[in-house]
């Protein structure tokens, strides 16, 4: 790691020590070198490492942000004003609110903001309390339109999965907002969202030896989830795979995709070392009632997330047809099928409580308060 960025990381760890704040990359999927933070709510104090600027509560104010190697210079309402290794926008009030672009998105945020540069690129960093951000992650990641008993069983797998994940610390922060940690859409308006995480306000999912689980959840089942081991590579605990009868008749439940069967040769015969003719001669159907970890064809087994991958499916839980030339994929479910179902849920949270929703879907866990697993931990 290089002086500049340990520089950095020390900085915001100095400024964050509140285990109930968190951190977060916004748009972490992009490299960009400029941003403009525009003033939405309430009160900011700007400063950087050597200056007070001024305090932001006026609509209209524009702050712009220019990196420049490792450091970065700041210009408010189109005036420089400095070139520093980090500058910050801390609120001074309890509503508060900043819109921040890259030039192709846009997102409001509450909470603190800080923007530095490593090597030319602009990081752009929103330190947030857990709840707030977690009202963020259940827009991005649910949207609206739910019962409130569902929102909460939402609020408390994506409190559980941002504990448990922090996954680019070494970058300054936690977790981005994007889909390779949780979708997080900044500030939410929907009262139903705000109710749910008040009421669930610093619950977690916690295993037998008081660690946060990995709460994984995808869209729709199929009617069954599945175990880690046969998605990735380990088996994780309290994610077994359960029958699931809440979203059979949802959105997501069923799916068709028809490919050549020349292109289905073809990719078996890739996979296996086998020649075209061995898999034209024999047969190459399917059938999968529960769930497999491999397709299962004569002598020869290709696992189902290489096909699901190569061919863009919904899920691995699907049977194969031959129909002519033609190889049919009638399948069940959206998504990798491990832990909550989101679509199940969102039916079973209509006449049970989120409690029971969660254990249904996570198996050997405790919903805790935060500060209970902390102190549990000092011992």
């Amino acid at each position: 790691m290089n002086k500049a960025k340990l520089i950095i990381i020390l900085i915001l760890l100095a400024f964050t020590a509140n285990s109930k704040n968190i951190r977060v990359g916004l748009f972490g999927s992009s490299s960009q070198t400029k941003a403009d933070v525009f003033y939405k709510v309430g009160r900011y104090e700007f400063f950087s490492e050597s200056k007070n600027f001024t305090i932001i509560s006026k609509r209209g104010d524009k702050i712009s942000f220019v990196a420049s190697s490792n450091k970065v210079n700041a210009y408010l309402n189109g005036i420089k004003v400095g070139e520093n290794t980090w500058f910050r926008l801390n609120k001074r009030s309890d509503k508060n609110s900043l819109e921040v672009s890259n030039g192709s998105k846009k997102k409001e945020v509450m909470g603190n903001l800080v923007i530095y540069s490593i090597g030319g690129k602009l990081k752009i960093v929103n330190e947030i309390s857990i709840d707030s951000y977690v009202e963020g992650v259940i827009k991005g990641e649910a949207g609206y339109g739910y019962s409130l008993e569902y929102y909460k069983v939402q609020a408390v797998i994506s409190r559980t999965y941002a504990l448990h994940h922090q996954k680019h610390k070494g970058e300054g922060f936690e977790l981005c907002d994007h889909t390779h940690c949780q979708v997080y859409d900044g500030v939410n308006t929907k009262q139903e969202i705000k109710q749910a995480v008040i009421a669930t306000s610093e619950e977690v999912l916690v295993d037998s030896s008081m660690n946060f689980i990995n709460t994984l959840f995808h869209s729709n089942c199929g009617g069954q989830t599945i175990t880690t081991d046969m998605v990735w590579s380990k088996r994780l605990a309290c994610m077994e795979s359960i029958n699931d009868t809440f979203c059979t008749h949802s959105s997501q439940a069923n799916w068709k995709k028809t490919i050549s069967k020349s292109s289905w040769v073809r990719f078996l015969s890739q996979k296996t070392n086998k020649s075209s003719s061995y898999f034209n001669s024999i047969n190459l159907d399917f059938n999968q009632t529960q769930r497999k970890e491999y397709y299962l064809v004569g002598t020869s087994k290709v696992r189902l997330t290489e096909v699901r991958k190569n061919f863009k499916l919904k899920s691995t839980f699907f049977s194969v047809h031959v129909v002519g030339d033609k190889v049919v994929f009638i399948g069940k479910g959206y998504g990798h099928g491990v832990g909550l179902c989101q679509e199940g849920g969102i039916v079973m949270a209509k006449t049970h409580t989120y409690q029971e929703v969660l254990h249904h879907y996570y198996k050997d866990v405790s919903i805790m308060p935060i500060s209970k697993v902390e102190y549990y931990k000092l011992f």
